[in-house]
């Protein structure tokens, strides 16, 4: 159903059609992209009320097996659904998911359904488990839970029970360790549960065997794909100011486009880790990483001491799937901090479809929120060719730093003799004075520069790039504000000024509370009588 949408959505979203046709789903868009607590969306909280509402009627309807009383009925019934829930809960989670290729959703959009589906598994356990063990301690053959075939089974509810636990408690808080946690604790529960229900006649090991099978099978492709990238292949470190580091692959992976996402492996980092990230450029393969705890604050301590090295790597991907931001005539790119590689990756592939086929796209507002504006520098050349495409707008927002202050006027050179006896007395000399002012001015330089252009302030906190006023580019094109960006006045100013033929697409990469503001600024911008709107946003982590 989600993909015949989607593929309809694609085909004749622009096509002229009845207003009818179009109030319905523009309505019904409306509504299912706003946020809901716990899920992404509206749309998501209906899929996964129907799949609750699925799995209880399945619990209770047609319970008839003769000689069975109710307990136990249900108690068998849970069982079955656990399992069940359990083939979802794999089939969520593949990185190599068929989906990718029948619907907008890659993985990491199916993981809050893989979450979904693993609770569901997990109800169904504690019930499957509660009423085998009231039934069996009530008519005294409490010693039957002793089996060894269900000891088993008791291993394998607990797995599962700890497994959620870590998700919840552990994952927040120390991602690598969660991530170990969660396969061997799959892995042992799959065992286990195979070893409860052993024998082929009850179904329940096929389905073990299933699941196994399509995890086995993933992980498979995703180890050759890193083997084979692991040939000829290494990774150059560039540390970059405010705890960025930039990677550079020597070997690309087929497919690896600007915004889309890649696994890395540095094995003289983290020997057993792989972690996913951005594309930020794909000639060559480019990664703009942002450090925090773990691999990512040792890759950037690595790069600081060892400036440019080069080191034994590989990359497994790439994966997400990305809209065609070509065939908008307006687009809207924002992201926060890191999300950057993000929306460069999308401005990329534009720049690329101009100088390749007919431009459809003819306005694009590119909008980038950081904390300290020393992370400009992570982007520098990226915004030199994007200010030379007439069709980029392109705005800064430094939330957390002062904007720099302007320029002292030149120093006259009379100045520079000073008196013999003030400098025995101690008094600061020109050179001194003269030394400070230009380290002064280089910091705000510095401060205020994207690519070694200088610019000056405004007197209401903006500053632009380029401080020469012929320049051939014009400097009002890229704003440097020192404050917080009105995200949701931005996206309503350029849909008002949209006609109602023309089609919209928003995309965003950054903080959950970023994209949750995109996201209901979106939906209260979608009308039946006003552009065709597109929205996608992705989120730090998966």
């Amino acid at each position: 159903m989600v993909g015949g949408i989607h593929w309809f959505r694609r085909r004749h979203g622009r096509s002229m059609m009845p207003y009818y046709l179009v109030a319905i789903p523009r309505t019904i868009r409306k509504w299912t992209l706003r946020r809901v607590a716990g899920v992404p969306s509206l749309g998501h909280a209906s899929v996964v009320t129907i799949y609750f509402a699925v799995n209880v009627i399945c619990l209770f309807v047609n319970m008839d097996r003769k000689g069975l009383g109710t307990t136990t009925n249900i108690a068998s019934r849970s069982g079955w659904l656990a399992t069940a829930n359990l083939l979802f809960v794999i089939f969520f989670a593949l990185k190599n998911t068929p989906l990718a290729f029948l619907t907008a959703w890659s993985y990491e959009r199916l993981n809050c359904l893989h979450k979904v589906c693993g609770y569901g598994a997990l109800v169904h356990t504690i019930i499957h488990a509660a009423c085998y063990s009231y039934y069996f301690t009530n008519t005294g053959q409490a010693s039957i839970l002793l089996r060894t075939s269900d000891i088993m089974g008791i291993v394998a509810g607990g797995s599962w029970f700890l497994l959620v636990l870590a998700a919840i408690f552990i994952r927040p808080w120390w991602y690598e360790l969660f991530y170990y946690l969660h396969v061997l604790l799959w892995v042992v529960s799959l065992i286990t549960l195979g070893l409860h229900r052993p024998d082929l006649s009850s179904k329940v090991a096929i389905g073990t065997v299933v699941a196994g099978a399509m995890w086995g099978m993933d992980r498979l492709i995703r180890l050759v794909r890193m083997i084979f990238y692991t040939v000829n292949n290494s990774a150059t470190l560039t540390p970059l100011s405010n705890g960025g580091t930039r990677v550079t692959l020597a070997k690309p992976p087929v497919g690896g486009i600007p915004g889309k996402h890649t696994y890395l492996w540095i094995p003289q980092i983290r020997l057993f880790q792989t972690h996913p990230f951005t594309i930020a450029s794909a000639e060559p393969l480019e990664l703009v990483i942002a450090s925090r705890d773990g691999f990512t604050g040792a890759l950037h301590k690595y790069a600081v001491a060892n400036p440019g090295v080069r080191l034994r790597a590989s990359i497994e991907g790439p994966y997400g799937t990305l809209p065609d931001a070509s065939s908008f005539e307006t687009v809207v790119l924002i992201a926060g901090g890191s999300g950057a590689s993000f929306i460069f990756g999308l401005a990329q592939a534009l720049l690329r479809t101009k100088a390749t086929s007919h431009i459809v796209t003819q306005k694009v507002v590119f909008v980038w929120i950081v904390k300290h504006n020393s992370q400009l520098e992570w982007f520098s050349d990226h915004f030199i060719t994007l200010r030379n495409d007439l069709r980029f707008s392109v705005q800064v927002f430094v939330t957390r730093s002062s904007p720099p202050p302007p320029p002292l006027p030149p120093l006259r050179s009379g100045t520079a003799v000073q008196n013999q006896d003030e400098e025995k007395k101690g008094t600061r000399g020109f050179e001194g004075d003269n030394y400070e002012r230009r380290q002064h001015l280089h910091a705000a330089s510095l401060d205020s520069s994207i690519d070694l252009e200088k610019s000056s302030p405004r007197s209401d906190g903006e500053s632009t790039l380029g401080a020469d006023a012929d320049a051939s580019i014009d400097e009002k094109k890229v704003l440097i504000e020192y404050q917080r960006p009105d995200i949701p006045g931005l996206i309503r100013e350029v849909v008002g000024e949209a006609a109602a033929q023309e089609s919209i697409l928003i995309a965003g990469c950054g903080p959950g509370k970023l994209m949750d503001v995109m996201r209901e600024t979106t939906a209260d911008c979608i009308r039946w009588d006003g552009p065709s709107i597109e929205l996608h946003c992705e989120k730090y982590g998966w």
